[in-house]
């Protein structure tokens, strides 16, 4: 009786929560990856104006200075790429969300009956 329960159980919370992603965390990610590409923009332009300054620096002597300024478009260039990164994750996730629905529906399918076909068995274990 008490493999039974347990199993009709796990059968409960396979079934509850058909979803994997809701649409409201779709719509999120959507928003993610557009702010991502407006940071990245913004980045870019920020970018250019610093290694414009650079030059300026470089072409006035004032080598010190432009060598903080390039640690700083170095630093920048990693914020860019990871902001790259973020972006392409988000995209996959977005893309991959259907492909995980349908196998865990399918699982779901094999689940319930994997729980049918043990429901008889067990309980002619326990009588």
């Amino acid at each position: 009786m008490a493999l039974n329960k347990g199993v009709r159980s796990a059968s409960k919370l396979f079934k509850s929560s058909q979803q994997l992603v809701s649409k409201s965390d779709k719509t999120c990610l959507n928003l993610a990856i557009s702010r991502i590409k407006l940071l990245q923009n913004k980045r870019s332009l920020h970018l250019k104006k610093m290694r414009e300054e650079i030059a300026q620096f470089l072409q006035t002597g004032q080598e010190a200075i432009a060598r903080i300024r390039v640690e700083h478009v170095i630093r920048e260039q990693n914020i860019w790429a990871a902001h790259e990164i973020l972006e392409l994750f988000c995209e996959f996730i977005l893309t991959r969300v259907p492909i995980l629905e349908t196998q865990r529906l399918s699982q779901n399918v094999f689940v319930s009956r994997d729980v049918e076909q043990e429901q008889p068995n067990s309980s002619r274990e326990f009588t």
